[in-house]
């Protein structure tokens, strides 16, 4: 699974993929079971991203640097980390290799938010055990779709 882009839809996508989890899908009590880290080093960006994936129902961590997200990795044990790549002192790359280390692709879904969308970035992320990269702005629909479609895959795979 490593390294795929993730298309960004149309508005007209957009359009059912919002209606599709204001109405039907998952209810949000059932995707606070899903808990995502968040990290970025723009705390604005970070933020806002905190307030869209609450607004979705997921349970949320934020760090803003690559130190907090290693403190915070153990105590939080998120299923989804979502994680900018462009970060003083610990890069997205860094940290992605670090988790792998102690946490499977099946255990951990890792997905880049970069405003690096060249084919090079997408071969570094895949290099470093993400699972998705995704070209900022990314849109919070389709992210709450990828997140929901790779926890379904995940929970019918285990059940095997």
């Amino acid at each position: 699974m490593g390294g795929r882009s993730y298309p960004v839809p149309t508005n007209q996508e957009n359009d059912m993929a919002d209606d599709k989890f204001i109405t039907g899908g998952r209810d949000r009590a059932q995707r606070g079971q899903i808990k995502v880290l968040m990290v970025d080093d723009n705390v604005d960006a970070v933020n806002a991203l905190d307030q869209v994936m609450r607004f979705y129902g997921y349970e949320t961590v934020v760090a803003y640097s690559g130190r907090d997200a290693l403190r915070l990795m153990d105590s939080a044990r998120p299923d989804v980390a979502i994680l900018d790549l462009a970060m003083p002192e610990i890069s997205g790359f860094d940290l992605a290799q670090r988790f792998r280390e102690t946490r499977s692709a099946d255990d951990l879904l890792l997905i880049a938010l970069t405003a690096w969308g060249d084919t090079v970035a997408t071969e570094l992320t895949e290099a470093a055990g993400f699972d998705f990269h995704v070209v900022k702005p990314g849109d919070p629909a389709a992210l709450s779709a990828l997140i929901e479609e790779e926890a379904f895959r995940r929970r019918v795979g285990r059940s095997f």
